[in-house]
Order: structure tokens, then sequence, then C-alpha cells
């Protein structure tokens, strides 16, 4: 083999009349171009994510409808253009939450983003056209809520309470409820943390119906069972009377059968679900962050249902044309202890009426943001 040729301070270009570089020079015009190269390098990359960023949206044609109805909703074509116009509206008027969304989609991964404007197809989504008209104008502009970094200040006082002096110590007190949180219990939203708590879970739905209960417009008329709702029902077989007392009208205040959605968490021994009672569209849904499904809880759902409304209201209910659905287009977990804020965010985006656009990347985030809601004792 051929002896490696030694880099020397001679010029590379054999045949220029320059006299040759010295040693000095030669050891560092190499660095300086390499520099150079990849300063343009970098350059060319920031100027086509710029280009990718702000390229003009496409225009949304107009078409003509024939009056055609839409399946299992009732509506004519007529009645999804609101939508279009909702959404363009605050696209064009409101600059400001333009940019919000174009920053924090750059820190969410891009698959995650929000869904084509010309997409229908959500749950919720048509549902939500026969509430009231600011309904459907604050379901645009709470997309970019959802994602709102936490300030310096909120997220000192999270650290704080999840550090190991506060331990022992009682954070807050939801005196509703009367469910009290100490810094121990609050230790499951850390990150790699299995959120195996009932009481963290059980206060934070709590805060969920206080929102929805302070801006009515905003959010869709939910009830928010308990983590000890379906254990009760079912175990060691099906029993309404065991919860029949649970949705009195003195307790509640309401009516359940007049809610829009029913949401139901279910522990599976070390696995968190969502069994959704979904009586705008006349569904019961199950969300599994896992991708799996069970009959007999959303038979066990459709038989309390009749028995609840014969027993509060007097009246028969048919059940057997509503849909029972696994969604499966859902975000999944690619790990084994995310599962219940899974759960919780498949609540938190439901109840707003919202497609759910997030992503495992989105938890480590999530846990703190819901750490600092439940040390404030209000969700966002």
């Amino acid at each position: 083999m051929a002896p490696k040729r030694r880099r020397s301070g001679v010029s590379q270009d054999r045949f220029s009349d320059k006299p040759p570089a010295s040693s000095s020079d030669s050891t560092t015009i190499p660095r300086l171009s390499r520099d150079k190269l990849r300063e343009f390098h970098a350059r060319c990359r920031g100027f086509l994510r710029f280009r990718s960023l702000v390229r003009p949206a496409p225009v949304l044609k107009k078409k003509k409808t024939t009056g055609v109805r839409c399946p299992n909703v009732g509506i004519t074509h007529e009645a999804i253009k609101p939508v279009h116009e909702v959404i363009d509206l605050v696209d064009e008027e409101d600059s400001s939450l333009e940019e919000q969304v174009a920053e924090e989609d750059n820190k969410v991964d891009k698959e995650h983003s929000s869904p084509p404007r010309t997409r229908i197809d959500s749950y919720l989504r048509v549902p939500l056209i026969r509430r009231s008209p600011r309904l459907k104008k604050k379901r645009a502009e709470v997309s970019g809520e959802l994602f709102t970094p936490l300030s310096e200040e909120e997220d000192a006082e999270v650290k704080s309470a999840l550090s190991v002096r506060n331990r022992m110590k009682v954070l807050v007190l939801h005196k509703n409820s009367g469910i009290e949180i100490r810094g121990e219990t609050l230790q499951c939203l850390k990150r790699c943390a299995w959120l195996n708590d009932d009481v963290v879970i059980n206060l934070y739905l709590e805060l969920l119906k206080e929102r929805e209960t302070r801006d009515p417009q905003k959010y869709f008329k939910c009830h928010f069972f308990n983590t000890f709702f379906y254990v009760k029902l079912t175990r060691p077989s099906y029993n309404y009377k065991a919860v029949r007392r649970w949705t009195r009208y003195k307790r509640l205040g309401y009516n359940l059968i007049d809610c829009d959605i029913i949401f139901v968490p279910i522990h599976r021994d070390v696995h968190w679900t969502l069994a959704v009672i979904n009586k705008r569209e006349c569904k019961f849904l199950y969300l599994d962050s896992l991708n799996g499904s069970d009959p007999t809880i959303l038979n066990a759902l459709a038989k309390y249902l009749v028995d609840e409304v014969k027993d509060k209201n007097g009246k028969i209910i048919d059940v057997s044309s509503w849909d029972r659905e696994y969604v499966k287009d859902l975000p999944l977990q690619q790990n084994g202890y995310d599962c219940g804020m899974f759960m919780l965010k498949y609540i938190d985006f439901y109840s707003r009426g919202l497609e759910l656009n997030f992503s495992q990347k989105n938890m480590p985030y999530f846990r703190s943001r819901t750490a600092k809601e439940i040390l404030r004792l209000q969700a966002d």
C-alpha cells in the first residue's frame, strides 16, 4: 500500500503562481472554510424552515351544496359551513394567535399538529354547531391555550411541591370534595412516574367540572364520574342499586340525563382507560392508550344508562341502536407509565369539543401543567 500523503504547507493549487503559504496559514485556512461552509448550510436550513412556515395557506373554494344529509348527524352540508367561517375569521383577524400556534407547532411534532381546516370527521365537531354562536368562536380560540408553557413562577412552584422536603406537607385542600393533597401524593405527577393515585385523578376531575361551571358556553355540559364508580357498579357483578344514589339531583344540582357527555374512568388492575357516554350523538365510546378493547365495559354502561333513565325519569329508552365504538385513531402511549395522563387528556380535550391532537412528546408538559392546576385548584 502507498503511504498516506501528509498535508504540507504547499498550496493545493499546483498551477498557481502564488507563493506557498506559511505553516501558520495552512492550519487556519481549512478551519475557517469549514466554519463558513457550516454557516452556509445552517442558513439554508433556516431559510427552508421559514419558507415552510410562511407559505400561503390554500384558499378554501366554496362548493355548491345539494342539501344531502350527513350520515348519523341529521344536518345538511350548509350547516357545516359556519365551522370554516369561524376558523378563518379567527386566523385573519387575530394574527397574534396564529404566531403563537406557529411557535407551539415548532415544539410539537409536525405529525401531531392541528388537523386540516376542511376535515369535519371529529366525533364532537358537528354537534358543536348546535350550541350558541359564542361556543363556536371560542372553540377556535382555545387551541393556543392547550400548550401554553408554564411561567418561571409556575415552574418553580411545581418543582418546590415535588421536592423531598414537602413530601409530608399538606399542599392543598379542596373544600367542595374534601380531597387533601400532600407532597407524597403529588409525586405520581413526576416524570416517568405511574399515575396510580385515585386522589389526584379525582381532584382533577372535580376541577374540570368547576371549569365548565365558570364558563358553560366554552365547554360541553359534562359529568365526570370518579374512579370508584365503575368498580362499585360492576364488582363482583353488575349492581345498579350500588350507585343509584350517586346521581341524585340534590347531590349534583342537575340531572345526569341532561348532560351532553358522561366520562367514566376505568382502572383495569395496572392500566387506565376511558369509557364515554356521548348522549349528543347516541354513542358509547371506549378509549385505550394501548389500543385495547373490552365489550363488557360498554355493555355495562349501556345497561346503566337504561336503568338510570328509568329510575330518575320513569321512562324506558332503547339504546340498542346506539353505536359502540372502540376509538382507534387516537394518541397512543409509548411507555408503560403514562396511561393515566393519557386518560386525563382524553377527557380534557373531549370536554372542550376538540380533536385529540397531542402525542407522547407532550406528556412531560401535561404532567407539570396538571400539577400546577392542582396546586392552584383551578383547571385552565
